[in-house]
């Protein structure tokens, strides 16, 4: 716009002055832009700084996509009673820490799902929440991994108790 500004005097001198003052302010304006894009291309053309300490190779397996795998426990009733298919869970939030799960917290993981069944749903999986936390506390040091389903005293619908154990390392650790 400062192309226009200059030339504004010539805009006072008639039709003749205002094309002048178009033409003018337009060249004007369009070299100065195209003047400003060249200074700015050749600051722009320095090299670039190197790191000056080289590069630490990473130890970090993930770095590598050899993750471990953190640990989790989730204790879950499943079937159509527990929310209208067989595939259907009622159950509280799974259990994720960076070591081994002790098998007292999915003990304590139990006891809140089954907090959360209602009266005739817990009379069905009375025996299977029972089967459930024997399994558990009678698991060796070596500990368990995979998912392990004790079936309802009414296994219909796919009434069941589940829990499942997950980790780079066997869980229910005594």
């Amino acid at each position: 716009m400062n192309g226009y500004a200059i030339m504004g005097p010539a805009a006072l001198g008639g039709p003749p002055g205002w094309a002048l003052w178009a033409i003018g302010g337009t060249i004007i304006t369009v070299g100065t832009v195209l003047l400003g894009n060249e200074v700015y291309q050749a600051t722009r053309a320095e090299p670039r700084a190197e790191p000056r300490a080289p590069a630490v190779p990473t130890t970090d397996t993930c770095a590598t996509g050899n993750c471990p795998r953190p640990y989790s426990v989730r204790v879950h009733a499943q079937g159509m009673d527990c929310g209208g298919t067989s595939g259907s869970t009622i159950g509280a939030p799974a259990f994720v820490s960076t070591t081994p799960i002790p098998a007292a917290t999915a003990i304590g993981l139990s006891q809140a799902t089954w907090a959360m069944l209602g009266r005739r749903q817990r009379s069905i999986r009375t025996q299977a929440k029972v089967r459930l936390e024997r399994y558990v506390l009678a698991r060796p040091p070596a500990g368990y991994l995979g998912e392990k389903t004790f079936a309802a005293s009414d296994p219909s619908g796919g009434k069941r108790y589940d829990v499942d154990s997950y980790g780079s390392t066997p869980n229910f650790i005594a």
